[in-house]
């Protein structure tokens, strides 16, 4: 077992400590204090966490990649140094961790309701990247191997994690880029390998996707979470956010998504 200190900014605190904490306990790691504070930055949430250290860096990279994060900092309690992932404009500007205080644990059941199945992911996500782009027999293997529950969460989870590895090795030399460009550049091109589209500035319809047929439960959580995790990386500051418009499944002529940071 491992102790870690996490810092982590966000642009707004509602929701924040039960979204992420969602992330901590989907990792089999436990809250043992946290503080949220606010400055003229954003919101700053302080933890310190107990888990399998075998999960640390499936944490921290699901932590660093989360959309409602702009700049991560994590490290083993006590120790100085840390991991971080900051945009370069805000480094020198980071200040200390303020001071922990004790506060109650976020309700469990809630979370245990909406948190991806973190092990099928993990289990499924080499698959994705060997057979890449030709996934959806596997997306589809995921969703009938986690409980209903979970099934969104858990496409949502795989969408980012393979779109911030698509990044990563397609566009990760790059510069830095404004939201309009970012989605011609990279969004558009990348997600046309998975799927036929049309592209609106800040909106993606995805035609006759394989995930949402209609009359069938909905697969876009997996295009927003690819979406997320594809230009989280690529745009200043670092947030990017996917809303779900409508979708095929439930009687839509396509899926529509709406991005914006």
């Amino acid at each position: 077992m491992v102790e870690l200190e996490i810092q982590v900014l966000s642009d707004r605190r509602e929701g924040l400590l039960v979204e992420l904490g969602r992330v901590v306990v989907a990792n089999s790691f436990s809250l043992i204090r946290q503080r949220l504070t606010h400055d003229s930055r954003g919101a700053w949430l302080s933890m310190i966490v107990r888990g399998p250290a075998e999960q640390r860096l499936a944490l921290e990279e699901m932590l660093g990649t989360h959309s409602r994060v702009l700049s991560f900092e994590a490290g083993l309690f006590g120790e100085a140094a840390v991991i971080a992932a900051i945009p370069a404009k805000m480094a020198a500007g980071i200040s200390p961790l303020p001071e922990l205080v004790p506060e109650p644990e976020p309700p469990a059941a809630p979370l245990v309701a909406v948190m991806p199945d973190v092990a099928h992911v993990e289990h499924i996500l080499p698959k994705l990247a060997q057979d890449y782009p030709q996934i959806y027999p596997w997306l589809v293997a995921l969703e009938n191997s986690v409980d209903d529950a979970v099934r969104e969460s858990s496409l949502m989870l795989a969408g980012r994690r393979t779109g911030a590895w698509v990044y990563k090795r397609d566009y990760a030399l790059g510069a830095k880029l404004g939201l309009a460009d970012a989605i011609k550049r990279i969004a558009v091109p990348a997600l046309r390998a998975l799927a036929d589209i049309e592209h609106h500035h800040v909106h993606i319809h995805i035609l006759n996707s394989p995930l949402c047929a209609p009359g069938v439960r909905s697969g876009c959580k997996f295009y927003g979470g690819y979406l997320e995790g594809l230009l989280g990386a690529s745009i200043e500051p670092k947030k990017v956010f996917v809303r779900h418009l409508s979708c095929r499944s439930t009687g839509a002529a396509h899926c529509s998504l709406e991005i914006s940071h």
